[in-house]
């Protein structure tokens, strides 16, 4: 039941006492007329308005029981220390356009969201949307696959908030054959976003994936997720540094065992389009890639669907294909320069194959460079001292990752 009158004079009243804490819930999500002057810890879920902005106490736990929005000209701040659950099913936060997420974790206290219960897929995921260019129209704008909202634009250097020292646990809810959530999934989100020191763990799809924009991501940490661990599409031309990112042993005979260290796609309808930003054209720097055997897309680097793409200083351990290319538009790329570079092979069957659009086979043994002293995300194969700690691990190594 809506309740227009109580609305109208509870706003008025917040707004003149403080505009700085409402969100609208409702356990009906064709009902979002009531707002309430706090969160219910155990039963968080609704929209946080626009204009107004939720601060978190982190000396209490948070339950997410269903959508979390937070609509254009709202704010959602996260302190360090806060620990947030979320109950099993299609149960995420989701960030409009023009909405901001402050994050605030540190290393001696991350942010946590985590489900009610550990599992791969008991809960969605993170969600950001942003003003940046998507590439599948020629406004630079699409639909979510996650929340169905309108998401990109025109403005690069969009800023949706703040995620740092975050802990991303159980995430990737599937909610039909065709949906299914990442642990962060930033669609059209610009370079104005920080996103640094992300740890995506035990998730059912990818770790984190890249609709279009151009976010630079930093000190990411991605383990035994069931699909990609970094993805990206739609015209993605960001940076992404530092980035440790691994399959688990205890999930290599899964159904879902995990797949790719890095997809990579330009868009999937239409692999030329100059829409948006056109091509993907990322750059990723100082990673390491940690897979097993198990399943059959065991490769480090997936590159295809015209993405163009710079990679330096990259490890690639225990695939047993390191680069996997494919489409004309992909090849003429990485043919035409020095762009994948100082790339270490360890325990990989297959350094490299690739394919054209035709599907014959090309030799790109003569596009990449080898380097054996190349360090990846700081420690080789093993777990950089960056990423201790605040992940809850202390180590991790090759003999995690496969049996």
């Amino acid at each position: 039941m809506k309740k227009s009158f109580f609305k109208a004079a509870l706003f008025l009243s917040l707004t003149a006492a403080f505009s700085s804490t409402a969100i609208s819930c409702s356990d009906n999500e064709d009902d979002t007329d009531d707002t309430t002057s706090s969160v219910d810890p155990n039963n968080f879920q609704g929209k946080i308005a626009a204009g107004t902005t939720v601060t978190l106490d982190p000396s209490k736990v948070y339950t997410i029981t269903g959508k979390v929005l937070v609509e254009n000209g709202a704010n959602l701040i996260i302190p360090a220390g806060t620990r947030i659950t979320v109950a099993e099913g299609a149960n995420y936060l989701i960030v409009d356009r023009g909405g901001k997420l402050f994050v605030n974790g540190t290393a001696s206290s991350p942010v946590v969201f985590e489900g009610t219960t550990h599992k791969q897929g008991h809960w969605g995921g993170i969600v950001l949307l942003g003003n940046a260019p998507s590439n599948r129209s020629a406004a630079g704008t699409s639909t979510s696959e996650l929340g169905d909202l309108t998401y990109g634009g025109t403005d690069n250097n969009d800023n949706s908030g703040v995620i740092k020292y975050v802990v991303i646990k159980d995430s990737g809810f599937k909610y039909n054959p065709e949906k299914e959530f990442n642990g962060l999934s930033l669609f059209g989100v610009g370079s104005g976003t920080t996103i640094s020191y992300v740890f995506v763990t035990d998730g059912a799809d990818d770790g984190i994936e890249c609709f279009g924009g151009s976010p630079n991501v930093d000190h990411i940490v991605v383990t035994g997720v069931g699909d990609d661990g970094f993805d990206w599409t739609e015209g993605y031309k960001g940076t992404a540094s530092f980035l440790y990112v691994a399959r688990k042993k205890q999930y290599q005979t899964n159904t879902e065992p995990g797949n790719r260290g890095i997809e990579a796609d330009t868009q999937d309808t239409n692999a030329n389009t100059t829409f948006g930003n056109g091509a993907s054209n990322p750059t990723i720097n100082n990673a390491t890639f940690l897979g097993n055997t198990g399943g059959a897309e065991s490769q480090g680097l997936k590159v295809r669907a015209g993405s163009n793409g710079k990679f330096d200083n990259i490890v690639l351990a225990n695939y047993s294909t390191g680069l996997d290319f494919e489409t004309d538009r992909t090849l003429t790329w990485f043919q035409s320069g020095s762009y994948v570079k100082n790339l270490k092979f360890v325990n990989v069957a297959t350094k490299s194959k690739a394919k054209n659009t035709a599907g014959t086979a090309v030799d790109i043994s003569t596009i990449f460079t080898e380097n054996t002293a190349a360090v990846g995300a700081g420690s080789g194969t093993a777990l950089p001292d960056w990423a201790k700690g605040w992940t809850g691990m202390s180590s991790f190594d090759t003999t995690d990752a496969m049996n």
